[in-house]
């Protein structure tokens, strides 16, 4: 439980640091989603029923601080975890670089995801063409961010309550969190 939490206080601070420190320094194309590699991490290390309540949350968090409609990060989200929970039985993830593509992915999906529902629901059919052109550089700087973190993340660990590796990593079956 207290990891639950956890993930929580760091959603929170994700969702602050992307809608009010980050605006600051970098250019929107620019901008890491932290929330979105803490999804992907939560769909790799708790159990599904834990990772869609906290993908809920985290969700309509990001949502109320930075989302342009409510519902919109939360329904992409849940989607973003029940994937990962449905690749992470057919791959092997228990590679740094298998942990970097699932992120790429996820940023993709998530792009696209974002897209379809604002085109789709919101009536915005210039969407597109603005999230197409800066889906190369989100992904890049989520690429560098989630290096940064899974590198962080392994470092201090033995702080955070000591797990052998990062979900996934080093000596974690495909079966971890189900």
């Amino acid at each position: 439980m207290r990891g639950f939490f956890l993930f929580l206080a760091a959603g929170i601070f994700f969702a602050l640091l992307q809608s009010s420190v980050f605006p600051l320094f970098l250019s929107p194309n620019w901008r890491p989603n932290l929330i979105l590699l803490l999804i992907l991490y939560l769909g790799l290390s708790e159990n599904l029923s834990r990772a869609l309540v906290a993908g809920l949350l985290l969700g309509a968090i990001q949502d109320s601080f930075c989302g342009p409609s409510l519902g919109l990060y939360v329904s992409v989200y849940l989607i973003i975890i029940l994937v990962t929970r449905a690749l992470i039985e057919q791959l092997n993830i228990e590679s740094p670089p298998m942990l970097l593509l699932l992120v790429a992915g996820g940023t993709l999906l998530q792009n696209l995801l974002i897209g379809f529902y604002l085109t789709l629901f919101a009536e915005t059919a210039s969407v597109l063409h603005i999230l197409l052109p800066a889906i190369p550089k989100q992904l890049f700087t989520n690429l560098v961010f989630a290096a940064i973190l899974f590198f962080l993340l392994l470092r201090f660990q033995r702080f955070l309550g000591y797990r052998s590796g990062l979900a996934g990593l080093i000596s974690q079956s495909k079966h971890h969190g189900a």
